[in-house]
């Protein structure tokens, strides 16, 4: 058997095993994996590292080349306009369906190093801060058992902070050691386990996993096939009770049709809802529980950024730091490389550094200026951010994250018609891209995403949107 022929058995098998879609673009770097971890296991051929995964006791090597394979990058509140349809929507609506059998059961599916399931478990501190008589269920599930092993602790850096208010970070963290320490009262409401969410059955009473009033699974879709997006979704779907909620990340589901699934349209993005349903009409929380919870997450008004989207700023404004001269055959992709190294490990300082560095080397590069935004964020400086997103934009008048980032910060502030203004500026540049080109910042086609951006901009019938949702076959 020739060697492409092999690498698609092991591509179908990795399908089967965990779901594991392969790009077009990605197969010389599961090709690279794939030789990677047969030389690491001391295998003599691709054919006998086959063999292995093929059996009974590759589990947790399916573990591993799920960790390798997939990002795990991710940060608490990420999304915000689904953490405000949750805060001020789905969970004040469960609330209120369960103020009677008091038992609400909420899963994070797919948490990684468990800053998703956190922010559920401070969502329901913040609406149902008297909790006495609940019996409350946050379950926290990933493939990765190393990821599972860090949420446990509840230790975390800056870098997962980066789009958190501080009177939020301050209000369940401590710092300890350049470490924030999720209070200990948050940690004790989230359940951890390993779960393989295509090799295993659920629903399934004898576990955690059945009837849940809400399922989280956001930007793990995009990894399967579109097989295991069916079977994970429908398995999704029988675990919910009637009238329970699925949130996935946007558009992950568009096009992978579930029965028992009906789409919710909100403002802040669609739910997909199990069938057979009558809305409660009781008012969710109490005014002094939701009013806590707002105050807690406003954060802090933020000034006009000094470049505008429409000025012509010359190439001479972009503000570089003065660094020592480089060598001409430096690379600034390589330097951004390793910039973004140095973020992921907490090393903010030297991150923004480098980032300086790779600007020095090309100055019209719009990538660092990118980061340099999330960089910024992580200082809790908005106006520096949206000042080098403007940038990134300026120099790369396509840069679509540039301009969706730069929308959820003036969201932030209120700024509604500046973000819509530039999320259609997005969406006319995707919609002039090839469907199947992935937008590298979201992990996600320019065809998903202009079907996302179609309905996220477009313009709401009266003022509805948030009370009286419209309802859509999925």
């Amino acid at each position: 058997m020739n060697d492409t022929a092999l690498f698609d058995e092991l591509a179908q098998l990795a399908a089967r095993q965990i779901g594991l879609r392969i790009p077009d673009g990605a197969h010389d770097r599961f090709v690279g994996i794939l030789r990677e971890r047969t030389a690491h296991l001391c295998y003599a051929s691709l054919k006998d590292y086959q063999t292995f995964l093929a059996g009974r006791q590759a589990t947790a090597e399916w573990e591993e080349l799920a960790r390798i394979f997939t990002c795990g990058e991710t940060f608490f509140f990420r999304d915000h306009g689904q953490i405000d349809l949750l805060r001020l929507r789905l969970l004040p609506e469960l609330i209120a369906q369960h103020r009677n059998d008091k038992t609400l059961r909420l899963w994070s599916a797919g948490c990684a190093s468990g800053e998703e399931v956190y922010s559920l478990a401070m969502l329901v501190d913040m609406l149902l801060p008297k909790r006495d008589g609940w019996n409350i269920l946050i379950l926290g599930t990933d493939i990765d058992s190393e990821a599972i092993a860090r949420a446990q602790r509840g230790r975390y850096g800056q870098w997962s902070f980066r789009m958190v208010p501080a009177e939020l970070q301050q209000r369940y963290f401590h710092l300890e050691d350049k470490e924030w320490i999720l209070d200990e009262r948050i940690r004790r409401m989230v359940t951890f386990r390993v779960v393989n969410l295509v090799g295993e059955p659920f629903p399934d009473l004898a576990s955690e996993l059945h009837d849940m009033d809400l399922i989280l699974c956001r930007n793990v879709f995009i990894y399967f096939n579109p097989a295991a997006v069916h079977a994970v979704a429908a398995k999704f779907a029988a675990t919910l009770r009637e009238g329970s909620y699925l949130l996935t990340a946007h558009t992950e589901l568009i096009g992978h049709p579930v029965r028992e699934l009906e789409s919710r349209l909100f403002v802040e993005g669609v739910v997909y809802q199990r069938a057979s349903y009558q809305p409660v009409v009781a008012r969710p929380v109490s005014p002094a529980a939701l009013s806590v919870a707002t105050e807690v997450w406003r954060a802090p008004p933020v000034a006009r950024p000094s470049v505008s989207l429409t000025a012509k700023v010359p190439p001479a404004a972009v503000q570089v730091t003065s660094l020592a001269p480089l060598p001409v055959a430096l690379n600034d992709e390589v330097l951004l490389k390793e910039s973004r190294a140095h973020a992921d490990r907490g090393e903010f300082g030297l991150a923004e550094q480098i980032c300086h560095k790779a600007l020095a080397v090309n100055p019209l590069a719009a990538a660092p200026y990118f980061l340099l935004a999330q960089l910024a964020q992580v200082k809790a400086d908005l106006n520096q951010a949206k000042e080098c997103l403007n940038k990134a934009i300026y120099l790369d008048s396509h840069f679509v994250a540039a301009y969706l980032e730069l929308a959820a910060l003036y969201e932030r502030t209120d700024d509604m018609p500046r973000a819509q203004t530039l999320r259609r500026a997005a969406l006319g540049i995707v919609r002039g891209m090839p469907n199947n080109v992935v937008i590298e910042q979201y992990e996600m086609t320019a065809g998903d995403l202009t079907q996302w951006l179609t309905q996220w901009t477009s313009e709401p019938t009266e003022d509805t949107s948030k009370s009286d949702p419209k309802k859509l076959k999925s």
